[in-house]
């Protein structure tokens, strides 16, 4: 079991804007650096637009954080890319035999569980900000000079 790699795309992105602030950044450029297509990143923004966390400008290649890297966590991140999944991180098979006596309780025996490591998971993710990650990666580079786009 895997999630999804749109959240650390995103993410990626993310630190760009916020590393390169003020220039521009396009999609095209978005994607070499993500090893993505285009119309990945520009369906990410949408979802990260709809969410208040970045402003698009298209065309442009005008892209700016909404918030302050430190009030923008990772759940929030991810919650705005998987709308449909935060509620469940872990799925159970949806049809056990009921003739089983393992199989008729195995979703009621595991229900509990799946949710507590889910709030694990969703608690874990609102504590690391964007002003996190960025820290990271300063820590990893020395004598950085930004590339000409």
């Amino acid at each position: 079991m895997r999630i999804s790699t749109k959240c650390s795309i995103a993410l990626h992105c993310l630190i760009c804007i916020a590393v390169f602030e003020g220039r521009r950044l396009t999609s095209t450029v978005l994607a070499a650096s993500t090893g993505s297509n285009p119309v990945v990143i520009r369906n990410l923004f949408s979802a990260l637009q709809k969410a208040g966390i970045l402003s698009v400008t298209r065309g442009t290649g005008g892209v700016v954080l909404l918030r302050r890297p430190e009030e923008i966590t990772v759940w929030d991140v991810y919650a705005a890319l998987e709308p449909d999944e935060p509620q469940e991180l872990l799925g159970i098979h949806p049809h056990p035999s009921a003739l089983c006596p393992v199989g008729s309780r195995i979703q009621s025996v595991l229900q509990e569980p799946y949710g507590e490591i889910f709030d694990a998971m969703r608690d874990k993710m609102q504590q690391i900000t964007l002003q996190d990650l960025l820290k990271r990666w300063n820590d990893q580079v020395q004598d950085f000079q930004p590339p000409e786009f």
